[in-house]
């Protein structure tokens, strides 16, 4: 049994690069894959629609139902480390940096219920050693490069590569919420990460790339049976935190040209966003969802007749977003279509395409044996949040101006973008950015080795503004991505992770420089890296229900 453990943890790498292993927003895809093997436990989990995800939903689908007694749900601790060796690379990673060198992160929670009382107090301490990277100083042909990054990217969003130059000690309140529950709602306070779509690898709205952040919630706990099928949904209201210190970008182009880069209102924002999933009565396991999210600078000017607060601009997003299960046939394909920076109806959506972003994807799983106690899982996804037409991002009429449009994720009203302390709320893959990932993974029961490949096209649209035109067709700023990742049950109660990531880093900050390549689609020894993460994850529980 040892030398079966050491020997898949020897040959582990990282899914969809980077994420967390032992996540519980990524454990809950057990459940998930449960639904589409249409075994004895599909039942469970009839009518999830899995789009509305997050520690409390993973807590819900395993716990037992609670009694008017005091009741300890649940203990539960983790630890986590990784090393990244050359690049501060890192996606859905939550409380954890895009960092070099070793990163540390522990966590312990004790989930208790008491008659309508739910609580689950799971605080992070991340520890980052924080090294330092790559040097850059932008492109050595191009003067105006700081000033276009500036125009299109960092005066619009606040999209950290690195945070600051020491080591990171920080204590966050991680996972955790108090709620009061009613029957089927549940009303609370919660900074736990939410991740809302059927995306695995990307969502438009939610997801745990960056930290929680405080907010209030309502939602349903199970899902709601109507005359016209079944309804989910969830709604709420938080406080958006701003970075404490500048960008490493900041500091390139601060002595070029300090005037550049614009002064972001720091004061309060607050995020009120929603989504709903309605599953059709007259189709069987459709899931059809809408999202909607809205964030502003908050003022409040003291007490005033009639008007007690005073909203500054704001900027708003929204997606539509539909999931086919089809368990005879143990597979799912799902879509989320969305706009940046405007509310989503029917019109805008249709009459305003050329600026929709979509996640897009399947799976499909094939049962070994009879007994189906063991199966291989095939999945792929694609995500698009480049502007689709050139003319959305350049001004013909002013060349070297600004561009016209806003990318997902940035906007000229809220100037942080739409980011809770320097990293992005919804996918990883920031502003104008298209993946396409690939996976194949062995489960059984909890166990699972999966591996992976991905490509990843960093944020086009900047590319289309800075090389539109220029004649420049090699500066696109891509990583290649390989890796495989091992979770292994060694008990009832206790889970190992492990992964490795290969990446392959080609133009970086879309800028390309020349050593004597004849041919353009070969390396350059000096604008392109390699970077190998590894990490290893553990995680503990003591049952649900113990007492």
């Amino acid at each position: 049994m040892v030398k079966y453990v050491i020997g898949l943890l020897l040959l582990s790498c990282s899914v969809f690069a980077q994420t967390t292993l032992l996540d519980d927003i990524s454990l809950l895809d057990l459940q998930r894959n449960a639904q589409l093997l249409n075994g004895k436990d599909s039942s469970k989990y009839e009518n999830q629609s899995f789009m509305i995800r997050s520690t409390s939903a993973l807590q819900e689908m395993n716990g037992k139902v609670s009694t008017e007694e005091f009741n300890l749900e649940g203990i539960t601790f983790r630890h986590t480390v990784q090393n990244n060796n050359k690049m501060p690379f890192g996606f859905n990673e939550g409380t954890m940096y895009p960092s070099i060198g070793f990163q540390r992160r522990w966590s312990l929670g004790v989930h208790f219920t008491w008659k309508f009382l739910d609580v689950n107090l799971q605080p992070e301490w991340v520890l980052a050693e924080n090294s330092l990277s790559v040097p850059f100083a932008g492109s050595p042909q191009d003067g105006n490069y700081w000033t276009r990054v500036f125009f299109i990217i960092n005066n619009n969003i606040d999209a950290y590569s690195r945070f600051g130059y020491e080591p990171l000690k920080t204590f966050f309140p991680g996972q955790s919420r108090i709620a009061m529950k009613f029957g089927n709602v549940a009303t609370g306070i919660s900074t736990e990460n939410n991740w809302w779509g059927p995306g695995f690898r990307n969502s438009l709205m939610m997801t745990n790339e960056a930290s929680g952040f405080l907010h209030y919630f309502i939602q349903n706990r199970k899902p709601i049976f109507t005359p016209i099928g079944t309804f989910e949904g969830k709604g709420l209201i938080g406080m958006l935190e701003n970075p404490s210190m500048l960008s490493p970008e900041d500091k390139n182009f601060r002595p070029i040209w300090a005037g550049g880069i614009e002064n972001k209102n720091n004061s309060v924002r607050m995020l009120k966003a929603f989504m709903v999933n309605w599953q059709p009565k007259w189709v069987p396991n459709f899931y059809l969802g809408y999202s909607f999210a809205q964030q502003n600078y908050f003022t409040n000017e003291g007490p005033q007749p009639g008007k007690p607060f005073v909203e500054n601009p704001k900027m708003q997003l929204g997606s539509f977003l539909f999931r086919f299960a089809l368990p005879k046939d143990h597979a799912e394909f799902y879509a989320e279509l969305g706009q940046p920076d405007k509310v989503v109806g029917p019109a805008s959506f249709f009459g305003d395409s050329t600026k929709t972003g979509f996640v897009l994807g399947g799976r499909k799983l094939f049962p070994l044996g009879k007994k189906q106690k063991s199966y291989l899982q095939l999945g792929i996804e694609f995500t698009q949040l480049q502007l689709m037409d050139p003319g959305l991002v350049i001004d013909n009429t002013q060349p070297g101006g600004e561009p016209l449009r806003n990318s997902w994720y940035t906007s000229t009203q809220v100037r942080q973008g739409y980011t809770q302390n320097g990293k992005l709320l919804g996918a990883s893959i920031g502003p104008g950015s298209n993946s396409q990932t690939i996976y194949l993974s062995y489960h059984r029961g909890r166990s699972l080795l999966r591996f992976h490949a991905e490509r990843l096209a960093k944020n086009n649209d900047f590319y289309v503004y800075q090389y539109y035109g220029s004649g420049y067709e090699n500066r696109y700023w891509v990583n290649l991505m390989t890796g495989v990742e091992a979770q292994i049950g060694i008990t009832k109660n206790l889970l190992l992770g492990a992964s490795y990531l290969y990446t392959s880093v080609n133009n970086y900050m879309w800028v390309r420089i020349e050593d004597g390549i004849a041919d353009w689609s070969d390396s350059s020894t000096k604008s392109d890296y390699t970077n190998q993460q590894w990490q290893v994850s553990l995680k503990y529980d003591l049952p649900y229900g113990r007492r």
